[in-house]
């Protein structure tokens, strides 16, 4: 009786096999290509740069924080390249930006239409220098909330609700200034589809 209990310990003892561990023996084709296949990142421990496996299966609010997160870097970077001259100009897109990365997309479309217009405008100008997958996605997805912004406006004003959301937008420069900035940055960028509105 008691060696069937030791038995059973021994077998309870094993280590457990990694599932994630790639197949195959340490070196070989097969362990290789069973590793490869895996999804990758890389993390930055101590100032180093380390090779991790991701796991496979994350929840869909992960991925998409995860790819809101990359967009708002894209985009970020893009408005860098600008500099201070452009900023003025830049604030409808920067707003965007801002709200994208505080709250997702549900702060973006409770922005106004009349900003998201501009914003979408002036992100067509930057896809025009150098077009990207997410941020040709981002304009699809601009102009959609646009639309929605109108209607959502236009069905308040005809309902005669007050629209708190409503987003102020308080300039320290006088018209004749932005005007200025908004030239001069215009004649450096045409936007692609300026005929197509």
């Amino acid at each position: 009786m008691s060696d069937r209990r030791s038995g059973s310990r021994t077998r309870a003892s094993k280590p457990r096999v990694e599932r994630r561990a790639p197949r195959g023996k340490p070196g070989s084709l097969r362990w290789l290509r069973s590793l490869l296949g895996r999804p990758v990142a890389l993390e930055n421990r101590d100032g180093r740069l380390h090779l991790t496996l991701v796991e496979r299966r994350r929840p869909p609010e992960v991925i998409r924080a995860q790819e809101c997160a990359a967009l708002c870097e894209e985009l970020r970077l893009r408005l860098l390249e600008h500099g201070e001259r452009h900023v003025a100009v830049l604030r409808p897109m920067v707003a965007v930006h801002d709200a994208l990365e505080r709250d997702g997309w549900e702060a973006v479309g409770r922005l106004p239409s009349a900003l998201l217009a501009r914003a979408h405008m002036q992100l067509l100008m930057l896809i025009g220098r150098e077009a990207s997958r997410a941020l040709t996605g981002m304009a699809d997805h601009l102009r959609l909330l646009q639309a929605a912004a109108e209607a959502r406006e236009d069905r308040n004003r005809r309902d005669g609700v007050r629209d708190d959301d409503a987003m102020v937008v308080v300039e320290e420069i006088d018209s004749g200034d932005y005007e200025a900035l908004e030239r001069a940055w215009v004649t450096t960028e045409s936007p692609p589809d300026a005929g197509r509105h």
